[in-house]
């Protein structure tokens, strides 16, 4: 009852501030899926979501005139071909970027080519606020019914396709296709560089953070374009509009060049981790320069593209803009170590404003305290599913009260979470490595090997 209540609560809350139904259940959709008791609560929601799901479909019906789509069977034809077709590129496409074979993306791209009931929301909001004409609708609802209808003999027919396309498709590329899956998978089961791997997340952060900043700065600057005026410059020079394009780049120039740093690095440390001597023998250096360099200029690519597409509202002429281009590149050529040293000075002076002080130096252990260290013993457990902590917070099994042990390393898939905070929660197949005296140990196994209590 509380959820049914929030979902209504917020769906209300949404059309009174103007905005649509669907966005407010939206959002307070994804807020009750952080629960923690998430699938109690879709399994005790099934019935009402049923019930509300065959009103929706019996009202989308009753809207329907079938005499128009009689008099649209043409754009219908070509919406659901532009869908079909879009859909399986581009789904299939995504999933070769993320690493998975042909065969696994094409089955992707087959399985996704249809539009949803959220399109029929979208075009009843457009009638509703009289931008769209009445038609669109049941276009819309006749589109998501074709396209459903066609998904089933997609997804038969992919592996078909599947089998056309290795045979039509030149080796090469077929070949290279291979080896780019190979390079994810490796890239995402490789084990021994955790350390390497957190470090290009958070370059992978750090290259995204500069992205923002980057953004805001043209946004603004694309805001004052509009207010600035500077008569004196000619028009062929493309006005005030140039000259604030122009500066925004001067100002962005050393995060250009820090994110363009961060690729390089990137490239070089993905290179590294996912292409193994033992694997590649005497090709390995030759594959990670490859790889290497492809991330970089694909990168730099992207950001270059980016920042063209937030500044087309104030971009100069064309033969201005490519002379400024010479002029910036000119500059970070010329002064490349001064605007490295600026941005590094810059970031120094960051982590010494966000990082918590260094602790003052210890000034040597007491001697009680030496011997009680005698005591002091290390353990592992591992967390079956059965156990009565698994799925529990480390602050709710209250282990260090009840105890005096403390848990000093959770090992996951892996990776090893030192020092855990109290809100990490424990997971059955987790390894703890726990800390305290014998008696301690002994009390906290009991509680963390503990099976659950039947319901």
């Amino acid at each position: 009852m509380t959820v049914l209540g929030l979902c209504f609560g917020f769906s209300l809350l949404a059309v009174k501030f103007g905005y649509s139904i669907a966005l407010g259940a939206f959002m307070i959709g994804a807020i009750i899926a952080e629960a923690r008791e998430i699938g109690k609560i879709e399994h005790l929601v099934a019935p009402v979501r049923d019930m509300f799901s065959a009103v929706f479909f019996v009202a989308i019906g009753m809207q329907i005139n079938p005499a128009l789509l009689v008099n649209y069977t043409t754009p219908i034809l070509v919406i659901t071909l532009v869908v079909v077709i879009g859909k399986v590129v581009t789904c299939t496409v995504g999933a070769l970027i993320a690493g998975h074979d042909l065969r696994t993306s094409l089955r992707v791209g087959m399985g996704l080519a249809q539009i949803g009931e959220f399109s029929f929301i979208i075009a009843a909001l457009g009638i509703s606020l009289n931008v769209t004409s009445q038609f669109l609708y049941p276009i819309a609802v006749t589109v998501s019914a074709a396209t459903t209808f066609l998904t089933p003999f997609l997804i038969r027919s992919a592996d078909g396709l599947v089998g056309w396309f290795d045979r039509a498709a030149p080796r090469s590329l077929v070949a290279s296709l291979n080896v780019y899956s190979n390079w994810i998978k490796r890239l995402g089961n490789t084990g021994r560089e955790n350390q390497a791997k957190r470090l290009a997340w958070r370059l992978a952060w750090q290259i995204g953070l500069q992205m923002a900043l980057i953004t805001a700065a043209f946004l603004v600057a694309a805001s004052l374009a509009k207010r600035i005026e500077a008569p004196w410059l000619p028009d062929w020079i493309g006005g005030s509009k140039a000259l604030v394009w122009l500066a925004t780049l001067l100002v962005t120039l050393i995060p250009l060049l820090a994110t363009f740093r961060k690729l390089q690095s990137l490239g070089f440390l993905l290179a590294e981790i996912s292409v193994r001597r033992s694997a590649a023998g005497v090709r390995a250096p030759a594959i990670r320069t490859v790889i290497a360099n492809t991330i970089m200029i694909t990168g730099t690519m992207i950001l270059a593209i980016w920042v063209l597409l937030i500044s087309v509202t104030f971009l100069p002429p064309w033969p201005v803009l490519f002379v400024s281009l010479l002029l910036i590149a000119a500059i970070a050529w010329l002064l490349w170590r001064v605007l490295i040293r600026l941005h590094d000075r810059a970031q120094v002076a960051l982590d010494e404003v966000w990082l918590p002080l260094p602790s003052p130096p210890s000034e040597g252990f007491s001697l009680p305290l030496l011997a009680n260290l005698k005591e002091v013993e290390l353990d592992t457990l591992s967390i079956h599913g059965r156990s009565s902590a698994a799925g529990k917070l480390i602050s709710e099994l209250q282990l260090r009260s009840r105890t005096g042990a403390s848990i000093i390393v959770i090992e996951r898939d892996g990776d090893r979470i030192i020092n855990p905070d109290p809100s990490e929660e424990l997971r059955a197949g987790d390894k703890l490595l726990l800390l305290g005296d014998h008696r301690q140990l002994a009390a906290a196994r009991n509680i963390l090997a503990g099976a659950k209590s039947p319901s």
